[in-house]
């Protein structure tokens, strides 16, 4: 059994009665940063299913690889029993998470943010069962929405504004000059009052949440509950390996409608060092599987790779033949060098030129972006370089047209 078929067994598997060691052994790998570790293994070696949190605002339309990180996690709380509130932030989400910004987030209206939670949840679904008895959708409007103003004041009140106020990215937008709006100092609270409703116990999320969750577990304790544990995964590093954050401002993103072809590609253009990183944030790994990983991938790294994108691919469609299809066509495209129509994405003729027509399959931002690929020697008809001018122009019907490494159409028409 390949290393790829054995991650995908294993995310299907129940985690129903497995001993909390194990558990413990499962988590501690994907976890960045844990409020902490000795309570949570305390609170599952209870027995009694936990209530564990996540959230997310719908902030936009799409998701991608990087936002399924701590969905993960979730996952296997769920794969073993415990009780999950995964909640689509539709009132949070017109306030606007300040962890990280540099500037405030545009208002959203109520009808821009429906528009986004519409596919929210088909979204999730491909890397994390929604529909289980044990998984409870939650729009948080539902109660926010409804609150009165002295039950409102009664949660501010608990929050020192010194301490919401002293983060960072509220500092330095400070320091230039930018506004900071009161909402945005309360973002956490409205988390905290998000877990008082549910009675959460562990909460997952990013480690760039801290802040909020610390302000969540001042709002549970002061309303008389026990505060959350918080379980907070690495922030992962975009397919481009610069250093930055996967994110689509940057374009390193894989997004998460992808089908198993382009995610399968995707995760092949990583560069080594995110090999491991990915493994961990999305394989279901204990400690002691590690070394031997490390070791494989440092004298196997190509190998390992297709390993890990061949697993993504699969998890992305349910479908274990699918990763396996997806690593067959990327081999014989680019390994073998070997290149055939059923390869290929069908484009028709647009506008008698070749940059309509390209722009015709959505892969691409502009018509600059495609002359600045084309200048660099980046598209291809049947395998000769074109130049920027020639975009102007139309090839032969039929022709196969490259675009990187990772695009390949052919064009026809009239």
């Amino acid at each position: 059994m390949t290393s790829g078929e054995r991650f995908y067994e294993r995310s299907f598997e129940s985690l129903e009665g497995i001993p909390t060691d194990e558990f413990m052994s499962l988590l501690r790998v994907k976890t960045e940063k844990a409020i902490t570790f000795d309570r949570i293994e305390a609170r599952l070696q209870d027995g009694e299913p936990l209530n564990i949190k996540f959230g997310t605002d719908p902030t936009g339309p799409d998701l991608h690889l990087g936002h399924i990180v701590p969905i993960r996690v979730l996952d296997l709380f769920s794969r073993a029993n415990h009780n999950i509130d995964l909640i689509f932030g539709d009132f949070t989400a017109k306030v606007g998470d300040p962890s990280g910004r540099k500037d405030g987030r545009p208002a959203l209206t109520d009808e821009k943010i429906a528009e986004n939670m519409s596919t929210f949840q088909d979204q999730v679904n491909k890397y994390f069962d929604t529909k289980r008895e044990n998984v409870n959708i939650h729009a948080n409007s539902v109660w926010l929405g409804r609150m009165a103003l002295a039950d409102v004041f009664g949660y501010f009140a608990a929050i020192n504004l010194t301490e919401a106020t002293q983060r960072n990215d509220f500092r330095e937008r400070m320091q230039k000059g930018e506004s900071v709006s009161l909402a945005e100092t309360v973002y956490g609270t409205l988390m905290g009052i998000d877990s008082v409703h549910l009675d959460t116990d562990i909460e997952v999320g990013g480690l760039d949440q801290l802040l909020n969750f610390q302000q969540a577990r001042t709002v549970q304790k002061a309303s008389g509950q026990t505060a959350e544990e918080i379980i907070m995964t690495p922030i992962l590093e975009g397919t481009s390996g610069d250093g930055h954050k996967m994110s689509k401002s940057f374009d390193n993103y894989v997004p998460v409608s992808a089908e198993p072809g382009e995610v399968f590609g995707k995760i092949m253009s990583i560069p080594d060092s995110l090999i491991i990183p990915y493994l961990k944030a999305y394989a279901p790994l204990y400690q002691s599987d590690l070394a031997a990983i490390e070791l494989t991938t440092a004298e196997q790294p190509l190998e390992m790779k297709k390993q890990l994108a061949t697993y993504m691919a699969a998890i992305s469609s349910a479908n274990y033949d699918s990763g396996v299809q997806a690593r067959e066509k990327f081999e014989r495209r680019f390994a073998a060098k070997n290149i055939s129509e059923a390869d290929a994405t069908t484009l028709s003729f647009q506008n008698k030129n070749l940059t309509d027509t390209l722009l015709s399959s959505g892969d691409f931002k502009s018509r600059s972006e495609l002359r600045r690929l084309a200048e660099q020697g980046g598209i291809k008809i049947n395998g000769t370089k074109i130049t920027a001018d020639d975009l102007n122009e139309l090839p032969a019907s039929g022709s196969l047209v490259t675009v990187g490494k990772h695009r390949i159409y052919t064009v026809s028409g009239e």
